[in-house]
């Protein structure tokens, strides 16, 4: 049963569903800023482990998905995304074989990146305002790399994904 298809779908589509649960899970209104890119770790680790199967499609769909659930443009965050795991689809084989630790830093930066473009978009179509906070969001997430690398890791190995 394990081998089967649906079922690693429905796997995969279970720890998206969670993903954004986490992502739209309120927080104190100071602190909105700090909360993890949940969304992006979990596609960042399943473009990593399966970039056959979770790629530049996958990050587009989960960012239409998370503009319908924000309420922003459509578009913004699927464009960012899809550009974003692009680049992680492409260099998988490179980024697997760096420490958690490396990857944590690289982590950072790229989710810097992320909201920075997110930022830029909705700067040029709304006149967005940057919250500095955002830049702490991406080093919480970076730090929260490691654990979530190997909590996905054990889960793609006890449910046999591939």
């Amino acid at each position: 049963m394990r081998e089967n298809a649906l079922f690693q779908i429905l796997v995969l589509v279970l720890i998206f569903i969670v993903a954004f649960v986490l992502e739209i899970m309120p927080w104190p209104a100071g602190f909105q800023g700090l909360r993890p890119t949940w969304v992006v770790l979990v596609l960042i680790y399943w473009a990593l482990a399966l970039p056959n199967k979770i790629s530049v499609g996958t990050a587009f769909i989960a960012g239409i998905i998370w503009d319908l659930i924000l309420g922003s443009i459509l578009g913004v965050h699927a464009l960012v995304l899809s550009v974003a795991i692009y680049f992680v689809a492409k260099y998988h084989l490179i980024l697997r074989n760096l420490s958690l630790w490396l990857q944590g830093v690289l982590v950072i930066a790229y989710i810097a990146v992320i909201r920075f473009l997110i930022f830029f978009v909705e700067l040029v179509l709304h006149g967005a305002v940057f919250n500095q906070q955002e830049l702490l969001g991406a080093i919480i997430s970076g730090v929260l790399w490691p654990w979530i690398f190997l909590l996905m890791r054990q889960i793609r190995r006890g449910l046999h994904l591939r």
